[in-house]
């Protein structure tokens, strides 16, 4: 990958109206868009770039105390179907399930897609290999452009087109959707410059902001390059620190629902505030 070819700008001089450079100019917030060439770049990369079509479904997890963490009923619906509903209503239309030991029970409850309007694949795992190392055996499914990642054994809200604009900005190979918590210890901690995750540290260390990884990510397609084909990694251990270290890898902060259900207890607390949603997946956190 030669992504220092990659990253290599041309400068462009360009003649704009009065009224279409006040409209750019409306867009710099000093913060997710820092200048006039940053926003008209945003701007021109959300006309011509991929659309994100596609999420990668991590459903390999070791089934706790006789259950399938991503078939866990919510709602009276498994949580894997209620997760694909809700990326489809923001456009991705693509599944590939990457699954374990248990991957025809999945298929059984999701089958091809079609009952929900999108397409799903899967790739079976013969021995555990990561979150990471299954990401890259399904690599053929995946270089057409970037895709979501998410851990299928989570419930959350999260605004997946937000998220994805989000991403384009800050033109990063990689984006990590984290929660904040800045009183609890028992999280990981991450050093920031501005939306970009610098470094990953450990809790015990002082400094950093303490975050909740929460298993919804955006990857470009150069990350697979990163993975070893065949070879046990994660994601969260073996390649996004790397990708920190090269300042590629962005944080979107969210405040939304947001429950890891394999745990009882996280189980029982994602289904009471499901139905205090009323069945919604936008219902806000308190």
């Amino acid at each position: 990958m030669a992504r220092a070819a990659m990253r290599s700008k041309a400068r462009l001089t360009i003649t704009l109206s009065h009224d279409l450079l006040a409209k750019v100019d409306r867009l710099i917030d000093k913060q997710t868009v820092r200048n006039r060439s940053h926003a008209i770049e945003m701007l021109l990369r959300q006309s011509i770039v991929p659309e994100v079509e596609t999420a990668v479904l991590l459903a390999g997890g070791p089934a706790r105390r006789g259950d399938i963490p991503c078939l866990v009923p919510i709602g009276g619906k498994p949580l894997i179907s209620r997760t694909v509903e809700h990326l489809a209503s923001h456009g991705i239309r693509r599944f590939v399930v990457l699954a374990g030991k248990r991957g025809d029970a999945v298929r059984g409850h999701l089958g091809d897609g079609h009952h929900l309007g999108v397409e799903i694949e899967y790739v079976m795992e013969t021995r555990p290999l990561g979150t990471a190392g299954a990401v890259r055996r399904a690599r053929k499914h995946l270089e057409s452009g970037p895709f979501l990642t998410v851990n299928a054994d989570v419930l959350t809200d999260i605004d997946i087109s937000g998220f994805i604009r989000f991403h384009r900005g800050e033109n990063t190979l990689a984006t990590i959707a984290v929660k904040p918590r800045q009183v609890e210890k028992n999280y990981g901690k991450v050093v920031l410059e501005g939306n970009r995750i610098l470094e990953f540290i450990h809790r015990s260390r002082s400094g950093g902001i303490s975050i909740v990884n929460t298993g919804v990510y955006l990857l470009e397609p150069e990350v697979l390059d990163l993975i070893d084909q065949d070879k046990p990694s994660r994601l969260e251990t073996d390649v996004f620190p790397r990708l920190a270290a090269q300042g590629e890898l962005g944080a979107f902060f969210f405040q939304g629902i947001w429950f890891d259900v394999s745990t009882p207890e996280n189980r029982r607390l994602a289904e009471t505030r499901w139905r205090q949603s009323g069945g919604s997946h936008h219902a806000r956190h308190d």
